[in-house]
């Protein structure tokens, strides 16, 4: 017997019993297609992001606070600090001084109008808004672009400028549907800003930006903080592979300016909380991934039932071949190939379908969310995906066929 007569026996089996081969791959194709079509999500949702935050710079950025008030002592127990330190302008002039491989950096400060429902004003209409102070960088790190009249500019930061520049949802709430905001007055809190600035709609997952008011970090220090301290700073680098030289030349500018306390400033690059990122992705795909390969081992229990009641129906065929000369090997080669063939095919089918249940899903999400939200099947995931269907077939193949090379030629052929 040659190599390829086992396969050629293996289909003509398999064409002969339709119905029980149907039933088999169905098992498998549902498998694989759930399968691929959870991976194929969750690589669909990496890849989107991953733009994203390439495109907002996030793989070149620092981002850098001052030492936390609060720390764990040697005993695991929460101690307030006996000195604090604070972030300004001063550090930013410095480390700007300090190196040429700065592209720009971003200051940032809590804003606090309130914990109402309507923080934001104009006459006796109110709405929401996720109030945010910054600098003219804020768009260049966001990515974001302006509809109509300017954004916050450097004359605002020095004048500390009651002015303000608004997302598109708050335009609409407080103005109306195509109605110009520009110049007109809003409340925010108690006092009344001039909106110098309308948005393009944008929205990121669950960031949505048409909801934000953007003003002027100084004002925000002056009017809502009373101080000159900043929360928290975004540095972006120039090349992505000077980071660790300009946190080590930042590193040096806290030192020279906060003395022995620079030592315990923050730093987290852009490129850990990717690494963050992806490994919280991971960990679903894992587990959605291994919940539905649980229906893996049902298919791979059905190809092996189903084998199993082939080698009982085909107990007399068995025993003509050995008694015309049929190696245990070649026994047990035909059932293993005949298994390898209905998981393989069903393989495929179960990428087909797990294609077209991601693309569908996806096609959901961007109806009822309106994010750029795409499927994507990678090779290594075809790759897997019939290393699965195979190791499934082989798995589920040799015992049947182990049974099968073990009958007595002689007790079978008296089968009926």
């Amino acid at each position: 017997m040659n190599i390829f007569e086992p396969i050629v026996i293996g289909f003509s089996q398999i064409l002969a019993n339709k119905m029980r081969s149907a039933l088999s791959v169905i098992g498998i194709l549902m498998a694989v297609g759930a399968v691929t079509g959870i991976v194929s999500m969750g690589d669909g949702l990496q890849k989107v992001l991953m733009v994203e935050l390439d495109q907002m710079g996030v793989t070149k950025s620092i981002y850098t606070w001052a030492p936390d008030p609060w720390y764990r002592d040697e005993s695991g127990n929460w101690v307030r600090r006996a000195w604090e330190e604070h972030l300004s302008f001063r550090d930013i002039d410095a480390m700007m001084a300090e190196t040429d491989k700065i592209e720009f950096i971003i200051p940032n400060v809590g804003v606090n109008v309130g914990n109402n429902d309507s923080n934001m004003k104009r006459g006796k209409v109110s709405t929401l808004s996720y109030i945010s102070s910054s600098s003219p960088e804020y768009l260049q790190n966001e990515n974001w672009e302006v509809a109509e009249g300017r954004f916050i500019n450097n004359t605002d930061l020095r004048n500390r400028s009651k002015v303000c520049v608004i997302g598109n949802d708050i335009a609409t709430d407080l103005f109306g549907e195509g109605v110009s905001p520009l110049e007109q007055e809003v409340k925010l809190g108690d006092e009344r800003y001039t909106v110098v600035g309308l948005m393009k709609p944008k929205e990121f997952f669950d960031s949505n930006f048409d909801q934000r008011t953007i003003i002027p970090i100084t004002t925000a220090q002056l009017r809502m903080r009373g101080n000159d301290y900043l929360d928290y700073m975004i540095v972006n680098v120039k090349e992505a592979e000077d980071i660790e030289e300009v946190k080590a030349d930042m590193m040096r500018v806290y030192r020279r300016l906060h003395g022995v306390h620079g030592k315990d400033f923050n730093f987290q690059t852009g490129a850990e909380a990717i690494e963050q990122i992806n490994r919280i992705l991971f960990i679903l795909k894992a587990v959605a991934g291994g919940v539905a390969g649980i229906s893996l081992l049902v298919g791979c229990i059905g190809i092996m039932n189903i084998m199993l009641v082939s080698v009982t129906a085909r107990t007399r065929e068995i025993g003509i071949c050995k008694a015309l000369g049929a190696t245990r090997s070649n026994i047990l080669w035909q059932f293993v190939v005949e298994a390898l063939i209905l998981c393989l095919f069903g393989g495929f089918l179960g990428l087909g379908l797990g294609f077209l249940l991601g693309k569908g899903i996806s096609i959901y999400i961007i109806s009822l969310t309106n994010l750029p939200f795409k499927s994507y099947i990678s090779p290594n995931l075809m790759i897997f995906t019939v290393g699965i269907s195979l190791a499934v077939g082989l798995i589920a193949g040799v015992y049947p066929a182990w049974s099968a090379s073990r009958l007595d030629p002689v007790e079978s052929l008296r089968k009926e």
